[in-house]
């Protein structure tokens, strides 16, 4: 626990700014997120055809304005967003922040995902839509290990460029799940189901607030869909979510 603590202070001050976030490509300081200009091209943004309901982007092969998905689910969220579509590029920077003990990258991720929101937004706005950002928690298990929350550094450096308030962590797992990795949407909410609850604290200013979830990565939007129903019964008026990756629009048996 020291040990990360200390390497993310490290990062904090030394972050590995001078290589590409996802390739370690040489860069120099003036590259946007830390990335070189052939990741940044090679990126699937999520500009264009978006379902209106997730945010991720749409297939070519589908006509309709939602996703295969959001069709098949009725979500709890009432709104989604995301930067970009999960592949090569986004993986080597959610994987280096969760699995390579380099959280300064929570930043750019961060980063990122503030633009996003600013470029449909200004910052009145978002200030006028969201009165709290809530960070999917992780496993009391993978906290130990890794010594941080992926998604509450993220909300954090997200507040810094958007300047909405950030109070640290709402919600906390009261449930270890089996790895998703290869579940169906519908074991995905099975797994999920009773995994969230608020903490005790967080009870005193949910009631009648609209609420942001940030968390790396949604596939099915199982964890989001959990985590809006809790906010929901404890009182918040509306919950949208925001991802720095989304799954591809595809059928998903």
């Amino acid at each position: 626990m020291f040990k990360n603590l200390m390497e993310m202070l490290a990062e904090r001050i030394y972050p590995g700014e001078l290589y590409c976030l996802c390739c370690g490509k040489a860069i120099d300081w003036s590259r946007p997120y830390g990335l070189c200009d052939s990741c940044m091209t090679n990126m699937k943004w999520a500009t264009g055809r978006l379902c209106k309901k997730c945010g991720k982007l749409l297939s070519e092969n589908n006509p309709e304005d939602t996703c295969y998905n959001c069709r098949a689910i009725a979500h709890n969220f009432n709104h989604g967003y995301t930067c970009t579509e999960y592949g090569i590029h986004d993986r080597a920077m959610v994987y280096a922040l969760k699995y390579d003990e380099k959280p300064a990258i929570a930043r750019s991720i961060g980063e990122i995902m503030a633009d996003r929101m600013l470029s449909e937004f200004t910052k009145e706005e978002l200030a006028s839509s969201y009165d709290l950002l809530v960070p999917v928690p992780v496993a009391s298990e993978r906290l130990a290990t890794r010594g941080y929350n992926q998604a509450a550094l993220i909300a954090e450096y997200f507040a810094d460029h958007t300047g909405l308030p950030f109070r640290g962590e709402v919600m906390r797992r009261c449930k270890e799940t089996t790895a998703m990795k290869g579940l169906t949407p519908a074991e995905r909410r099975r797994n999920l189901s009773g995994s969230f609850a608020l903490i005790g604290s967080a009870r005193d200013y949910i009631d009648g607030a609209s609420c942001l979830v940030i968390d790396d990565i949604m596939t099915t939007g199982a964890t989001a869909d959990e985590i809006a129903g809790v906010l929901y019964e404890n009182g918040a008026a509306n919950v949208d979510f925001l991802s720095f990756a989304s799954g591809a629009d595809v059928i998903k048996s």
